[in-house]
C-alpha cells in the first residue's frame, strides 16, 4: 500500500489525517474517535482520556507512533483508487447517520411543537376568561383607562377598516385607482456578458476570477 495517511504498519489502529486532527478508528471505520490537534497538544474526547490523569489513551499513542513514522508530505498525500472507494463508502455511511439524526430530531420537533400548541391553547382559554371579564368591567364602569396596582387597562376605539374583496370590481370603478410604474431590475445575464466579454469592472459589482475549486460527491443508491 503506497504512503497515505494511516499508519496501519504501526499500529493496529487506523488513522485519516486532516489540518485539524486525526480520525481514529480499531476496524478502521465503525467507532472512530476524533483527535483533535491544537498547538502541538493532542486531545481526544474518550473515556479513558477524560478520566485519565495524564488524559492519554490508545488513540492519542497511535497518532504519536504515527506522527513518528510517517514522513510529513509535501503535499496531499496520494490515495489509491481503492482508498478513494472506501473512503466514499464511510462517506455514505455518516449521511445516512446525519440523515437518521435530522429525521429523529424533526420527530422530536413535531412532538415538542404539539405539546406546547396544546399547553398553550389551555392557557389561553384562561387568559380569555380574564380578557373578557377585565373588558366588560371597563365598559360597566365606562372607564377609558384604569390604572391597577398590577397594570393599566385601556379601551380605544378602534376606526373602520375597510376590505378589499373583489379588487377587479373596484378598479372597474375608475375613481380609486394609481398607476405605479414598472420596477427596473438588473438584467444578470446581460451584465455578465458583456464584463466577461470586454474585462470592464462596473461600479456597483466586484468579480471574482479565481474562485477556489468546489468538491462534490454522487452516491449510487443502495450502493453501501
Amino acid at each position: 500500500m503506497e504512503a497515505i495517511t494511516t499508519a496501519a504498519d504501526i499500529t493496529s489502529l487506523g488513522i485519516i489525517e486532516s489540518e485539524n486532527g486525526f480520525l481514529v478508528s480499531g476496524d478502521y471505520g465503525d467507532n472512530a474517535v476524533e483527535v483533535i490537534r491544537s498547538d502541538s497538544e493532542l486531545r481526544c474526547g474518550c473515556f479513558i482520556a477524560q478520566v485519565s490523569n495524564a488524559g492519554e489513551c490508545e488513540h492519542i499513542v497511535a497518532v504519536r507512533e504515527y506522527l513518528a513514522s510517517t514522513p510529513i508530505p509535501e503535499g496531499r498525500p496520494p490515495l489509491s483508487q481503492a482508498d478513494a472507494d472506501y473512503y466514499l463508502s464511510r462517506v455514505a455511511v455518516l449521511d445516512s447517520t446525519i440523515a437518521a439524526n435530522a429525521e429523529s430530531a424533526n420527530t422530536q420537533i413535531d412532538r415538542i411543537k404539539l405539546w406546547l400548541e396544546m399547553e398553550n391553547a389551555k392557557t389561553q382559554r384562561k387568559k380569555d376568561y380574564y380578557i373578557l371579564a377585565l373588558d366588560n368591567w371597563m365598559h360597566l364602569m365606562e372607564l377609558s383607562t384604569k390604572v391597577l396596582s398590577a397594570g393599566t387597562l385601556k379601551v380605544r376605539a378602534q376606526p373602520p377598516e375597510i376590505l378589499i374583496n373583489d379588487e377587479d370590481a373596484v378598479l372597474k370603478d375608475g375613481r380609486f385607482t394609481r398607476t405605479i410604474p414598472e420596477k427596473q431590475a438588473v438584467d444578470k445575464a446581460a451584465l455578465r456578458k458583456h464584463v466577461l466579454g470586454t474585462g470592464e469592472e462596473i461600479d456597483g459589482i466586484s468579480v471574482i476570477l479565481n474562485k477556489p475549486h468546489k468538491f462534490s460527491y454522487k452516491l449510487n443508491q443502495g450502493g453501501f
